[in-house]
């Protein structure tokens, strides 16, 4: 069972219904805690470098979501040093990072290539702008990629020649850098933008967003520091190079500095970072005198511009811990979120650190594919279906059909093409199967008699489900309820196996599991 609920502000609209789940069981190497890192999305492979915990490490994890394994890759060519706070972009399989702290107190400027095809390192030399500078050595700045270039915005620089004598100065440059094909890069450039530039920030979030409809993107910043923490949010059209700062209903988060922001569809999920302390009935201060690490989960409507509500559950066990400076991506419409600090230490070297990895299910599986009724007689059932790479599991519902005596002669054929609901429900929608000729024996299975076709339907669950509260990992287990006394649908829960062999339980007379022929199906 799920606990209440509680709503975080927002708009009057329809809440959404996101679930955290933390990942256990995992095997590998696992990184040890860190902040600082960043994190790119490489298919289902979240790659991860850098960061600091002890010391700023040169350490490059990666985390297979498919089979719940970390790995460290055998890197070559001119690896970076350690860094921490830095751009991180990634282009097919070519991964650019850019800047970040590499001791306290001093920043680079560096760009390095990593071809992850072949886990080698390139360290590049890009061109000097034509009309200025090239970038100066910062810190927490953004890193976006669109199209074949990357945007560099804003930042913290020392202007101090000494790092121990640290003097900030927060920047608001916009840079771009034209990316060649497949690797190296053509230069940097300042290019000439209109409207008012964002405030100077650093630890700030920059998302890309491209509507469907006009196919038009811009850049959207939001939040940082500088200061004090900011809630303002600015977007940049790609097309035009303008600046504007769109108006926003809804009611915002909190000002955040160190916190993700991850954008899957048209959404925009912003997570955790460093609030400002305030109390019931007390306003944000100009220059906040204290500050609190959040796990607060905020979701921006990119088309309509409005903050959404966003119902969570408020178990402490079923979220994660507060926390800044973590590495957050998205993968399947999931999003990942990996350790970062839940304290605060004004030395370095003493942070506290979250061990953790959770992923946020911001959306119910699509159906199955593929859903048909393959074979079916007086003893035995067949279905088969395509895989749902994001359900952990799923539903069989078998319904009983009765054959009128005047058309038993001439019942259809049982490899018909299956059919799809017009309307999907509020539930993942199941797609029915091709009528049988023959009536399934009762035993072991409750059935739903009806005058319809009979249907064995699929329906991809979530762990959130309650009847679906298994894990993902494992063989593939084949698990049917128990016979009703009275009317209702039985269901059978098939967890999904993977490359590993399909095991199963006993199962009732008429109904039999069969070994997928191929890994992209599950056949029951």
């Amino acid at each position: 069972m799920t606990s209440p609920g509680s709503v975080v502000p927002g708009t009057t609209g329809a809440p959404l219904h996101p679930r955290w789940k933390r990942v256990l069981g995992w095997s590998g190497p696992v990184p040890r805690p860190r902040h600082g890192h960043r994190a790119v999305a490489i298919k289902e492979l979240m790659v991860v470098f850098g960061g600091g915990n002890e010391g700023i490490v040169d350490e490059l994890h990666v985390y297979n979501t498919a089979t719940n394994q970390w790995f460290i890759p055998a890197v070559r060519g001119d690896i970076p040093p350690g860094c921490a706070a830095y751009g991180f972009v990634c282009d097919g399989t070519r991964l650019l990072a850019f800047g970040g702290m590499v001791e306290y107190g001093k920043y680079s400027n560096d760009l390095y290539e990593l071809q992850a095809s072949r886990w080698e390192w390139k360290k590049l030399k890009p061109k000097a702008p034509k009309n200025g500078a090239p970038p100066c050595p910062r810190l927490g700045h953004s890193f976006s990629l669109v199209g074949n270039k990357c945007y560099l915005f804003g930042g913290l620089a020392n202007d101090s020649e000494d790092p121990k004598n640290n003097i900030p100065r927060y920047l608001n440059d916009l840079y771009t850098l034209e990316l060649r094909p497949g690797s190296s890069v053509v230069g940097w450039d300042i290019p000439v933008t209109y409207g008012v530039l964002p405030p100077p920030r650093e630890s700030h979030t920059a998302v890309v967003y491209t509507e469907k409809a006009t196919k038009k993107s811009c850049l959207v910043i939001y939040g940082g520091m500088s200061g004090c923490r900011l809630g303002d949010l600015w977007t940049l059209d790609i097309d035009t190079l303008t600046w504007n700062k769109p108006a926003i209903s809804g009611t915002a988060p909190l000002p955040r500095s160190l916190h993700s922001a991850t954008t899957i569809t048209n959404k925009m999920y912003v997570f955790g970072g460093w609030v400002p302390l305030v109390m019931d009935d007390v306003k944000v201060a100009t220059h906040e005198k204290e500050w609190k690490c959040t796990n607060t989960l905020a979701c921006l409507n990119l088309d309509t511009l409005s903050w959404e509500t966003v119902l969570m559950d408020t178990l402490e066990d079923n979220i994660p811990r507060a926390r800044a400076g973590h590495c957050a991506v998205a993968i399947n419409n999931r999003l990942y979120v990996w350790s970062g600090r839940d304290g605060y230490r004004k030395a370095w070297n003493n942070q506290v650190c979250c061990k953790d990895l959770w992923y946020l299910e911001t959306e119910r599986p699509n159906p199955p594919s593929r859903v048909q009724l393959v074979r079916a007689n007086t003893n035995s059932l067949e279905v088969s279906w395509g895989a749902v790479s994001t359900a952990d599991m799923y539903l069989l519902q078998l319904q009983k059909y009765d054959i009128p005596s005047a058309t038993a002669a001439t019942s259809p054929a049982l490899n018909a093409v299956p059919s799809l609901p017009g309307n999907s429900p509020k539930s993942p929608a199941p797609a029915a199967a091709a009528p049988s000729a023959q009536s399934l024996p009762q035993s072991g299975i409750t059935f739903v008699p009806q005058a319809a076709s009979p249907t064995a339907s699929v329906l991809p669950s979530t762990p959130a489900s309650p009847v679906a509260a298994s894990t993902a990992r494992g063989p593939a287990i084949l698990k049917v309820a128990a016979p009703q006394s009275g009317t209702g649908t039985s269901i059978i829960t098939v967890r999904q196996a993977g490359k590993s062999p399909v095991t199963m339980t006993s199962l009732p007379a008429g109904v039999r599991m069969v070994v997928p022929t191929q890994t992209a199906q599950r056949t029951v």
